[in-house]
């Protein structure tokens, strides 16, 4: 199977823990993108409702567009129920997200809910976070230069300033990404403490200790792990 069979088979098992009357987090990026569709299929075939809070401004037109009710986070004070894709699992699952720029609100919504799932193929597991992907930093426009240059300084590090497209990207909060270049010595959480504290950063792309459940695609199969 290729990648997107891989995260499409982890579906069904996500999808059996939406239950009537929940309110849900709808993350973001290429795997939500293919579920969202079948949260409504689920929605309509079972005659049953949900109200969704979602990640970003694109997975919201998306679910509004299917039918889904969509509200924004400060109407609610509990999420039942977060889903979410991310860039790379370590062992203990810990991740680093925010491939799509959604990496604050994705961490607001993830925080808020009771129960967190993060469905993903095979490819993202890694033995330490950075092993694979860039950790991406939210980063005010107004100091991003002097921001990267602290983050370089942390351990000789590859700071870069996302690009899309020949210009800078711009998050849905309007500020932005710098991709960091980790290596297996760094501590996520020493490191993650370092950059909240720095005057610029908002929120960075390590999300620790927060996932109750990982549901992998892998080719023998669909492999759940709990926390």
């Amino acid at each position: 199977m290729d990648k997107k069979q891989l995260k499409i088979s982890t579906f069904n098992d996500a999808l059996d823990q939406i239950k009537d009357g929940m309110i849900v987090g709808i993350g973001s990026g290429s795997t939500i993108e293919l579920l969202v569709p079948k949260i409504a299929e689920k929605l309509e075939q079972e005659q049953i409702n949900i109200t969704g809070v979602c990640t970003s401004n694109k997975t919201a037109l998306i679910a509004k567009e299917l039918g889904i009710s969509v509200v924004d986070v400060n109407d609610v004070e509990v999420i039942n129920i977060a889903i979410d894709g991310a860039d790379e699992i370590d062992n203990d699952l810990n991740l680093i997200k925010g491939g799509g720029g959604a990496l604050f609100r994705e961490k607001v919504i993830d925080a808020m809910a009771d129960r967190f799932i993060v469905l993903a193929d095979d490819s993202k597991c890694v033995d330490y976070l950075g092993q694979t992907f860039k950790l991406p930093v939210e980063v005010d426009k107004f100091n991003w230069l002097l921001v990267s240059k602290k983050i370089a300084a942390y351990d000789n590090l590859n700071v870069i300033r996302r690009v899309v497209d020949d210009v800078p990207f711009i998050t849905d909060n309007g500020n932005y990404i710098l991709d960091v270049d980790l290596n297996e010595n760094i501590e996520p959480a020493e490191m993650h403490e370092y950059l909240v504290h720095l005057v610029g950063v908002l929120e960075t792309g390590y999300f620790l200790d927060v996932v109750d459940q990982a549901i992998i695609g892998t080719e023998a199969g669909v492999k759940i792990l709990n926390k």
